[in-house]
């Protein structure tokens, strides 16, 4: 895999860090705090990298209140489980347990007191990718503060696993394992209610318009942005024609006639995952629905190469998922579960190479340079479909754009063919808006950005390189 080069960190096209606006902008320091790592009280500008290093930024105040959270939940629960833990690693995974603990404090602190980036120097697959990107890191843009928040959030998640990646018995651990079987549980009513409710689905716009906006409303329940730890799933099949008025951004039908386009018995759609739990289920119901309208002959899913964000899906993640549905007690849902696994065997449903790629710092647009081997599985796929916060954000390179900018323009040469995206608004970077509507919400609610109460069904159409 060959490292991206310094023109996939900083585009130039999207970041200009000496912009005339904000060479005038003056740095008021509110506290030692903000003195010490020179955080500058403003909004993030615009064509600027989110980043904590904006004081009035959503980027802040999650570096601030819910990353270190994130990390403080994670030394409770091992502390808390410890004996459990040890009972199903062995005894010996007691001792690493405590000097995991100790990593994990440190990271903490690294974070809080804006330390900078450290290299990998384990057994880590992407060391190579990780290390050269932030060597190629400009040297005041390379610490949890002054970073673009993206490389901030993977850096500590991608750090955190390396941890029990290195040790010796812990490698197949997972810390937030528990936390979303949890939420597979939860949701399990949801779950039968949605399976019933599909079981039956005609070939029409108007249904495939309603899986997408039951699929946009299952991506709200994400617990790496809700620092109390509570889900806050609704109750999609009441309100998806409600909620309408919430969905800024509804390209449904451009979508449609995409799948609708050249339909043949080699293609295949790809899903780029989020969330575990009601929308890795919802996933499946729509990619069920792509299969059995003929929009496609496979669809293959792209988890994550390791346990991200709290409650992004894994490949362990997935599997499990298809055994807890197949083996449920419902009936109604250990049909479909079984179905789904069908489909597996068959072909039709497909988890993809894990590639480290979608756990690493880059922005999607340099795909084809940093994982050839990636992008040469997905240009010939009839549509991308990229779910979630994370994804969108690695999509528009985790820039604040101007929210009328077309997305095409701000996801860059991401790859050659169509792509979708699906996703609620949990951070301050948006694109595609009619004008006005910013400046509408902004007046309604200043939080509307990362409320996950918003959300955007957005379409790009590919370049036909390869016949989509």
């Amino acid at each position: 895999m060959e490292p991206a080069g310094e023109e996939c960190i900083l585009k130039d096209r999207a970041v200009d860090q000496k912009t005339d606006g904000q060479q005038n902008i003056t740095k008021v320091l509110k506290s030692d705090f903000d003195a010490k790592y020179n955080i500058l009280d403003i909004s993030t500008p615009l064509n600027n990298f989110l980043s904590a290093h904006y004081k009035r930024s959503y980027a802040y105040y999650s570096l601030l209140n819910i990353l270190p959270v994130v990390l403080t939940k994670v030394i409770d629960s091992i502390t808390k489980d410890k004996n459990e833990i040890v009972t199903q690693f062995g005894e010996n995974a007691r001792e690493e347990l405590k000097i995991i603990i100790g990593l994990i404090s440190r990271l903490k602190y690294e974070l809080q007191t804006d330390k900078p980036f450290q290299n990998f120097t384990g057994d880590e697959p992407d060391r190579e990718s990780w290390n050269t990107f932030m060597a190629d890191l400009p040297a005041k843009a390379n610490s949890f503060y002054q970073a673009c928040m993206m490389h901030t959030e993977c850096y500590m998640y991608r750090k955190l696993y390396s941890f029990v990646e290195n040790s010796i018995f812990l490698k197949q651990f997972d810390y937030f394992a528990k936390i979303k079987q949890d939420t597979l549980n939860s949701c399990q009513a949801d779950i039968v209610t949605l399976a019933k409710y599909t079981r039956r689905t005609e070939n029409t716009f108007d249904v495939f318009n309603e899986l997408l906006k039951i699929n946009l409303w299952s991506t709200r329940n994400d617990l790496s942005k809700n620092e109390n730890g509570l889900s806050f799933n609704m109750n999609v099949l009441e309100d998806v024609t409600a909620t309408d008025s919430h969905i800024l951004i509804n390209e449904a039908f451009e979508i449609w006639q995409c799948l609708n386009i050249r339909r043949s018995k080699k293609q295949c759609v790809d899903f780029v995952l989020a969330d575990v739990g009601y929308e890795l289920f919802a996933d499946f119901i729509l990619a069920e629905y792509i299969i059995e309208k003929g929009f496609a002959a496979k669809v293959r899913f792209h988890a994550k190469a390791c346990p991200w964000f709290v409650t992004n899906t894994t490949r362990r993640d997935f599997e499990m998922t298809l055994q807890y549905l197949s083996k449920h007690s419902d009936y109604n849902l250990s049909l479909v579960g079984n179905k789904f696994l069908q489909f597996m065997d068959e072909g039709k449903f497909e988890l993809a190479p894990v590639s480290t790629f979608w756990t690493g710092p880059h922005p999607f647009h340099c795909m084809k340079t940093v994982d050839p081997k990636l992008y040469k599985l997905v240009q010939h796929s009839k549509l991308i479909i990229f779910k979630g916060d994370v994804n969108y954000r690695k999509l528009l390179s985790d820039v604040s754009w101007q929210s009328t900018q077309d997305m095409k323009t701000c996801s860059g040469a991401v790859v050659p063919n169509s792509f979708c995206t699906i996703r609620t608004a949990k951070s301050e970077i948006i694109c595609g808006l009619p004008e006005g509507t910013y400046e509408r919400l902004q007046s309604i609610d200043s939080d509307w950005m990362v409320s996950g109460s918003y959300g955007t069904i957005q379409f790009v159409l590919g370049t036909g390189e390869y016949g989509y």
